[in-house]
């Protein structure tokens, strides 16, 4: 069974309406665990996961085609927690038994559901504290938009 990454920011439900908002500011993500490229530190508190782009397109004056674009999703943690973090999420990935409807709730912050309750926000590990941002490459000439979550 393909399993799927989520990432949601938005701390009330009914601002989640998977809109871009000018295309620069995603409110949710759900990517397919295979199309994950790499897994690997930023800095001592974030680790970025680096997939194969949602939008991937051939325009501008240097496109051949032939462009490797990458999104990615920028998640906070507690210092120094990656390999933790990274184990647990490939462990979720390959797992038969683990997560068997295939989706993988990995930052979620709403704490507001669309019936106005109060709610708690999910976090896949216990050393994700946040998502620092997705930066989406979305044309061939390398050019990307970074966007806090």
């Amino acid at each position: 069974m393909d399993k799927f990454l989520y990432f949601r920011t938005v701390a009330d439900a009914d601002g989640d309406d998977g809109q871009t908002n000018g295309a620069t500011n995603p409110t949710s993500l759900c990517v397919p665990a295979k199309n994950i490229m790499s897994i690997a530190p930023a800095t001592a508190t974030t680790l970025q996961i680096r997939f194969k782009p949602i939008k991937n397109g051939t325009t501008g004056s240097n496109a051949s085609g032939e462009e490797v674009l990458t999104d990615s999703v920028t998640l906070t943690v507690n210092n120094h927690t990656h390999r933790n973090v990274v184990d647990a999420l490939v462990a979720a990935i390959n797992s038969n038994k683990l997560y068997t409807d295939g989706f993988i709730d990995v930052v979620d912050t709403v704490t507001t559901n669309v019936a106005n309750e109060t709610v708690s926000a999910v976090f896949f590990h216990p050393d994700i504290t946040g998502v620092d941002g997705y930066t989406s490459d979305t044309d061939a000439t390398g050019f990307a938009v970074a966007v806090a979550l």
